[in-house]
């Protein structure tokens, strides 16, 4: 899954595999979207989630095109 500077991703495309390593309590996966392929100038973009699972008290909710919140436990549940 090696990529170069300006590659462009489509829905449903792999990007990676979660993984738990170093000082993390569980896996994981980090990704960024910017506007530029020039780090150093480009800004971060937002990126909603299609679908996905959030835990709130005691159940599990689906969500629907929205940008977890930091404190969110999700999860992506495909049906």
């Amino acid at each position: 899954m090696k990529g170069v500077v300006g590659d462009r991703i489509k829905k449903g495309e792999k990007l990676g595999n979660v993984g738990h390593s170093g000082n993390s309590t569980s896996p994981h996966l980090h990704f960024q979207l910017m506007d530029s392929a020039d780090i150093a100038q480009s800004n971060g973009l937002p990126f909603l989630f299609e679908e996905y699972e959030v835990y709130r008290k005691g159940v599990w909710e689906s969500v629907y095109n929205q940008i977890p919140a930091h404190t969110d436990r999700i999860r992506f549940y495909k049906k």
